[in-house]
């Protein structure tokens, strides 16, 4: 009796420990690798921004509580909504919001 006990409790205790060493942690990456990132360099693409300062085909472009150097190929005005496309270094690459 008490050697099925044992086997019992060991069988318990280790399928815990395959399901909190293995399990969940696979289930966790499956669930968060499609994820967008949402902080750093990926999280600015896709945001939109604000035109503060702009010349020929670069400015700057407030988002996010912040001021960035931006380009862009067609010429802004203060004012204008950008979308950010790409990020280089600290210049984002943004496009006009068509209304």
């Amino acid at each position: 009796m008490i050697k099925h006990l044992l086997i019992v409790l060991i069988a318990v205790v280790v399928l815990f420990e395959v399901i909190e060493h293995v399990l969940i942690p696979l289930i966790g990456y499956v669930l968060s690798r499609n994820k967008r990132p949402v902080t750093g360099a990926e999280g600015m693409v896709g945001k939109v921004a604000e035109v503060r300062l702009w010349h020929k085909n670069k400015g700057q472009v407030f988002v996010s509580g912040e001021l960035w150097r931006a380009v862009c190929g067609v010429s802004m005005v203060k004012g204008d909504k950008a979308i950010i496309r790409d990020v280089e270094g600290l210049t984002l690459k943004v496009e006009p919001v068509e209304d």
